[in-house]
């Protein structure tokens, strides 16, 4: 009886595993056509294994596949898969390119391209499976009805991703695969293009009810597998034996001085801050003992914390404790912190101060010379010989104009942001190994239009707005020209102050210069306080800037903060940077990447985040050619991985539940991933002497 019993058990088992990974081919290259599909500047020819393509040395060439009926329907689906054989003894790049409509954005041209960019890389004489995953559009949100069973959650198990911006997964066109140039002839086959993996849950399909609870009390999604799941405590204890040996081998770059600068390369002057210097046409970080310094980082360093909330999904989660004065600490609000607790079972108490610590060891084994945004502050009170450089991040927007962008002629606002520098300054300014200050995260600038409407919609009391009539009134002269020029009927400027208008029926053609220089000026105020503050309170610091992002970068406001800044910084999820367009080409000032990832669906995690990748290995793919390019990049001085901890499984309070860390939640590290950082880190000056200086 026992062993039916065990049967039953394993027969099911398998059965959950064979729903998960549900294929469907969606073109037979082995009868396919050559009219329905097209070519360019490769050869193609079909056979019984599928289509061998040969692409000429130095050549980049492309292979184009469309849906016969109009669209592949993929929202049953999370991945457009493709396995492809390389049939050569060099290590071949291939960019999937998934084509798209989106009739649900009505707004959207005609005329613009709807595409999702993939890079993969097939290793000599290699058969690959890649996952193309589906970022899709959170529009489409009816598509998939059981999303609402997993409120505050961007990604839901098995990984169906809702966002701002994706594919309508009802209506994909088709698939590119580039080739871009290589030198070397390259043949590779192509066996198969398929949908994979079922978009739902193969336990919640079956009973709704007994999927849940779905996170065990690690953190962890409960109905999978994949290496390095912590199962019981025991794991902790051989993670950190593995561990151990791991950095006993991996003793860090060879290159470095104790900054992480260059240690046998040029020797400027040493003023004891971090500074940047043009040299030969290419910028640089001049580290405080004189060595050229590029900035390899990561957001998050030292801690794992990762909270969740539990309120109203109280039926996600197993093994979270009620809460007492004993486990207080894992507890703020309505929110349960999985990290904490898992560094506890780890490495026991004060296993938060000991993080720094493992973490400083780790960065240095892994080539990362740089705790970005929200790392730990602490590490100035770390040894000398544990310490590396360091960024402090400070938030002061309040009150605000636009969302995350203050009120900058409101004294209030500039007290905040006095006070805030004075006291973070007491800590860094004497500290050589202080790498700088940024300044607010991902400002919502909008443009010099929305601007205007959101600070007409202020109350009277608004310096922000009082600052913006005074303009339109030196301008205009008198509000009779303003109701002209904006179909407006106001009595008196003081009664545009008066009145809040939620939609005011500007015509903002008309005010178009105006509102241009009242933007320009709120810029300049900006940069100009925060710019001021730090010489005053940090002299000699560097100030890194507002960490811009998306449309909210525009020529105004990165113009007119180029003037004060030391150095950019731009939050870029793309897959590649060296050919990055910001800052302008006539503006001469470094940056650096503050933000940017790449995740993957193979490790318990349901949403990538905002980078992706089809596997852990091909993170460490895309890191690696991303580094690469950035090196290549004269005004790139740095680039900074988001973030060191992957986000909790049921998503934080934005909903945010990316696998974008280079540790889990568990504190497990994602060796392939690492194994490609250490390829690029530990060369890395080396590399962009040798690509840039030629």
């Amino acid at each position: 009886m026992k062993k039916l019993f065990l049967l039953i058990v394993l027969t099911l088992a398998n059965t959950c595993v064979a729903q998960e990974e549900l294929t469907s081919t969606i073109v037979n290259l082995n009868s396919i056509p050559k009219t329905s599909y097209q070519t360019d500047n490769l050869d193609s020819k079909q056979s019984a294994q599928g289509i061998e393509i040969n692409i000429q040395s130095g050549k980049k060439g492309s292979i184009v596949f469309t849906a016969n009926d109009g669209y592949w329907d993929l929202t049953k689906w999370v991945f457009l898969s493709v396995e492809l054989e390389n049939k050569t003894q060099e290590e071949v790049r291939f960019d999937p390119i998934i084509m798209y409509d989106s009739p649900k954005r009505q707004t959207k041209s005609k005329n613009e391209s709807n595409t999702l960019a993939h890079i993969g890389y097939l290793k000599p004489l290699e058969s690959l499976i890649y996952n193309n995953v589906l970022i899709r559009d959170q529009i489409t949100a009816a598509d998939y009805p059981h999303k609402k069973d997993f409120p505050g959650m961007k990604g839901i198990p098995n990984g169906v991703i809702m966002i701002w911006k994706g594919v309508d997964a009802k209506h994909i066109k088709g698939l590119t695969i580039v080739f871009p140039a290589q030198n070397f002839e390259r043949k590779v086959l192509l066996k198969r293009i398929f949908k994979k993996r079922s978009a739902l849950p193969a336990k919640y399909a079956k009973d709704k009810k007994d999927f849940f609870p779905f996170i065990n009390k690690y953190g962890q999604y409960k109905h999978d597998t994949w290496p390095g799941k912590i199962t019981n405590d025991s794991q902790f204890v051989e993670a950190i034996k593995k561990e151990q040996i791991d950095l006993a081998k991996h003793t860090g770059s060879l290159e470095w001085d104790r900054f992480g600068g260059l240690a046998n390369g040029p020797k400027l002057d040493a003023t004891g801050h971090f500074r940047t210097q043009k040299l030969n046409g290419k910028w640089w970080i001049i580290n405080p003992d004189g060595h050229l310094f590029w900035s390899s980082g990561v957001n998050g360093a030292g801690k794992l914390t990762v909270g969740t909330p539990t309120k109203g999904r109280e039926h996600f989660f197993e093994g979270i404790p009620n809460k007492t004065y004993s486990n207080n600490k894992y507890f703020k609000g309505s929110s349960y912190f999985h990290g904490l607790k898992n560094l506890h079972r780890k490495y026991g108490d004060n296993s938060e101060q000991k993080y720094l610590d493992i973490t400083l060891d780790r960065m240095k084994s892994w080539g990362l010379n740089t705790l970005g945004g929200w790392s730990s502050e602490d590490v100035g009170s770390a040894s000398e010989q544990k310490k590396l450089p360091y960024t402090v991040y400070i938030n002061a927007t309040l009150p605000e104009i636009n969302s995350k962008f203050p009120d900058v002629f409101d004294p209030k606002w500039k007290n905040d942001i006095e006070e805030k520098i004075k006291q973070k300054a007491k800590l860094v300014k004497n500290d050589p190994y202080f790498f700088g200050f940024f300044i607010n995260n991902e400002i919502h600038w909008g443009t010099p239009q929305t601007l205007a409407t959101n600070t007409l919609a202020k109350g009277k009391n608004s310096a922000g707005k009082k600052v913006y009539i005074a303009l339109l009134k030196e301008q205009l002269k008198t509000i009779a020209n303003f109701n002209d020029k904006t179909g407006s009927q106001f009595k008196s400027w003081q009664a545009l102050l008066n009145g809040k208008i939620k939609k005011p029926d500007i015509k903002h053609r008309l005010l178009k210069e105006i509102n241009e220089d009242h933007y320009r000026n709120m810029a300049e105020v900006y940069f100009k306080t925060t710019r001021e503050l730090i010489n005053k309170h940090a002299p000699g610091k560097l100030y890194l800037g507002c960490r811009w992002h998306g449309n909210h970068k525009n020529d105004i406001n990165v113009s007119v903060g180029a003037k004060y800044l030391d150095i950019l910084s731009f939050n870029a999820y793309e897959n590649e940077v060296e050919h990055y367009p910001y800052p302008a080409a006539e503006i001469d000032k470094p940056f650096i990447i503050s933000e940017f990832n790449f995740g993957s669906l193979d490790a318990g995690k349901f949403f990538t985040g905002l980078g992706y990748a089809s596997s852990q290995r091909n993170r460490g793919e895309k890191y690696k050619n991303f580094i690469e390019g950035a090196l290549r990049n004269p005004r790139i001085v740095g680039a900074h991985w988001f973030m060191w901890a992957n986000s909790t499984t049921a998503g934080r309070g934005n909903g945010e539940n990316a696998s974008c860390g280079l540790v889990s939640m568990t504190d497990q590290i994602y060796y392939p991933l690492i194994s490609y950082m250490r390829e690029v880190n530990y060369n890395l000056y080396a590399y962009r002497l040798d690509k840039i200086d030629k």
